[in-house]
């Protein structure tokens, strides 16, 4: 009988027992679009990701009419990694921030590109992520 109650005084101690994990390697990075306003979404399934596409009016302008930029466009997009929503179900979150890019339009129709933050999920030359991301149509917002 003894041995019975140490035996389940024993199993309860340890399941009590609970490995917190440290979070300081963990902090959140968010990105902050400042002064640039959204201008279109998108969702990878295959690569579980979502993108946001941030930019000036310029940009907004731009492409809505499919023009070229003029100088001074500046168009962000950024790129999360997804996970389901535990509020909602069948809903999907934002998470860990993966990638954030630039593009800029210069003088002179020059367009610079660069990767702000992170790594792309797939390689591609800058002129491939400059078509990409010039390829996005504004969400139309009632």
């Amino acid at each position: 009988m003894n041995r019975m109650l140490y035996l389940l005084l024993t199993v309860a101690f340890f399941t009590a027992c609970k490995n917190e994990r440290s979070t300081h390697d963990q902090a959140r990075i968010v990105f902050e679009p400042g002064d640039l306003q959204f201008i279109a979404s998108s969702l990878n399934p295959k690569l579980e990701t979502m993108s946001v596409l941030y930019g000036n009016d310029s940009a907004l302008q731009s492409l809505a009419k499919g023009n070229h930029p003029a100088a001074g466009t500046v168009m962000k997009l950024v790129t999360w990694r997804y996970h389901d929503n535990p509020q909602y179900f069948g809903s999907k979150i934002n998470g860990e921030l993966l990638s954030v890019e630039t593009v800029q339009a210069g003088s002179h129709d020059s367009i610079a590109y660069r990767l702000d933050f992170g790594t792309l999920q797939r390689p591609a030359t800058q002129a491939e992520r400059i078509t990409y991301i010039m390829r996005y149509k504004p969400v139309q917002i009632p």
